[in-house]
């Protein structure tokens, strides 16, 4: 049986299997602190990968809401099931939701140097608005800075979608 990738809330009962993806894939993970904190204040998808027996989280996404504007916070896919549409799926998901919610501005901001991410946003409709100069650190695993990189600044207004 081939299995199926299903999109769900994420509760707080997926903390740790969140905190291995991230540590896993995303080159700057998240502190544990923090991903309980966004369980608990700010609104999560996950990409499941499975059938009725096992399933395993390869993607997550979490998006702040104030007033009708909603930040993507994080994003993360596993990095052996990139380049297959999930985080697009995600991205339409969490758009659908919270336009349901009178959101009318989707915002996000992304490193610079993540041309993959980069193309995605814009391919999906978001402008670049503006750049927060020096804002990221760029570090190698376990050392120190070794310089810092921009923040480049998208958004993306419903009547777009």
């Amino acid at each position: 049986m081939i299995p199926s990738i299903s999109i769900r809330l994420a509760t707080e009962s997926d903390l740790q299997p969140i905190i291995q993806l991230d540590a896993l894939s995303n080159p700057h993970p998240w502190r544990k602190g923090l991903v309980a904190e966004a369980l608990q204040t700010r609104q999560n998808w996950l990409v499941e990968l499975g059938d009725a027996t096992q399933k395993s989280i390869v993607g997550w996404l979490t998006a702040s809401v104030v007033l009708d504007q909603s930040e993507l916070e994080l994003i993360v896919i596993d990095s052996s099931f990139r380049r297959q549409g999930l985080a697009r799926k995600l991205i339409m998901v969490w758009s659908d939701a919270v336009v349901q919610q009178g959101v009318n501005e989707l915002l996000l901001e992304v490193r610079e140097s993540n041309h993959g991410a980069i193309l995605l946003y814009e391919s999906m409709g978001f402008e670049l608005v503006g750049r927060r100069k020096n804002y990221y650190q760029i570090e190698k695993q376990g050392q120190t800075a070794l310089g810092r990189e921009a923040a480049c600044l998208f958004t993306l207004k419903i009547e777009s979608l």
